[in-house]
């Protein structure tokens, strides 16, 4: 094979392998800007994270599709979540993201799994829980940026935490 070959076989892997990283990176930080948008309550940027045919699927707390649909599932979120807390009248929540893994398919297509850990609060003078789970992801490349297409929450299971916790710090 002669050097320009060779040149030209490494720049055309090297330009895909680049290609992959920036769609990594992409796709990370799409899944960070989804628990960013949930945790400050945007439910309007974090439908927009989302294909208008998107499905999410959240077992027992339910099932939404396309954009519209999983805004309207995530605003109500707080209050199915509240049902669950006998008494209490007020919640926050913050979710946070746990290592993130993507595998990209192809220059449209990419699926991910990552791990969130979330502290529910009711009241102030309340329990706080843990909530731990993992995500399932499947990405698009569309309109020039990453979008999800598909969110599947498998949830481990929400225990009380409440050694040391006081309120405010």
């Amino acid at each position: 094979m002669s050097y320009e070959a060779d040149l030209a076989e490494t720049v055309k892997h090297l330009t895909e392998r680049v290609h992959e990283l920036e769609a990594i990176h992409e796709l990370q930080r799409l899944r960070t800007e989804f628990h960013r948008c949930l945790n400050n309550a945007e439910w309007d940027g974090l439908a927009s994270l989302f294909t208008d045919d998107a499905h999410l699927d959240y077992g027992d707390f339910g099932q939404a599709h396309g954009s519209a649909g999983i805004r309207e599932f995530y605003s109500a979120l707080p209050g199915k979540i509240l049902e669950f807390q006998t008494g209490a009248r007020t919640i926050s929540f913050k979710n946070f993201v746990h290592g993130h893994q993507v595998e990209v398919l192809s220059r449209e297509s990419a699926i991910g799994v990552s791990f969130f850990e979330e502290k529910i609060r009711f009241d102030r003078e309340s329990e706080i829980h843990n909530s731990i789970g993992q995500f399932t992801d499947t990405y698009a490349h569309r309109d020039g940026r990453w979008h999800f297409v598909k969110v599947e929450l498998d949830h481990y299971w929400v225990v009380p935490d409440n050694e040391g916790w006081r309120w405010p710090w």
